[in-house]
């Protein structure tokens, strides 16, 4: 009698997720005039994104943007390479991250003009909760050290996620037709 043991796909990870989509909005949300400028389409364009690293500089190149230096142990991974684009299409897990976030008080919804579509923002307790993310804090020195460990190992990680983050930041002003027309090129190369 086997039991296999259960697989856990890190990717439909839901904090994980949801951690992600508050950093994408935590970095990329406003525009230099404090404008909102992620709508779903282009929220779902940038997750994309930072999932796949690997496709970044390639868009960049497309969108004739300069080179962005992405540490090669984000990009040169078996998933990073791949083209599996179902995260594209799936609308579903998007919405449910964004009603989450909405619901926990963390995401503010902005339509600037009638037929514009709604943007999102982070609201103030969603910058706190993206910031004890990636910003260390002092903790009293009687904590546990393991969880001392695996906290200061989830910050390198979403330090790093940030980096990826900041490197689509020249991508933020172009429009979400833009952007899947960079997508269908580069995909239609691999």
């Amino acid at each position: 009698m086997s039991q296999a043991l259960p697989y856990l796909l890190i990717d439909d990870d839901f904090t994980l997720n949801y951690s992600l989509v508050a950093l994408i909005l935590y970095k990329l949300g406003l525009s230099t005039k404090k404008n909102a400028v992620l709508d779903f389409e282009k929220l779902q364009i940038f997750l994309y994104l930072t999932k796949n690293p690997s496709k970044i500089n390639p868009i960049l190149k497309l969108a004739g943007k300069d080179f962005s230096p992405i540490n090669p142990q984000y990009t040169y991974t078996i998933e990073s390479l791949s083209t599996n684009v179902d995260m594209l299409f799936d609308r579903s897990k998007l919405k449910v991250l964004l009603k989450e976030l909405a619901a926990r008080g963390m995401l503010i919804c902005e339509n600037q003009k009638s037929n514009s579509p709604l943007k999102y923002v982070l609201s103030e307790s969603g910058k706190v909760y993206v910031e004890s993310l990636i910003y260390p804090t002092v903790k009293d020195s009687k904590s546990d050290p393991q969880e001392s460990s695996s906290k200061a190992a989830s910050q390198c990680y979403f330090l790093s996620v940030a980096e990826v983050i900041d490197s689509l930041y020249t991508l933020q002003a172009q429009t979400t037709s833009k952007l899947n027309s960079y997508l269908n090129i580069l995909f239609k190369r691999t």
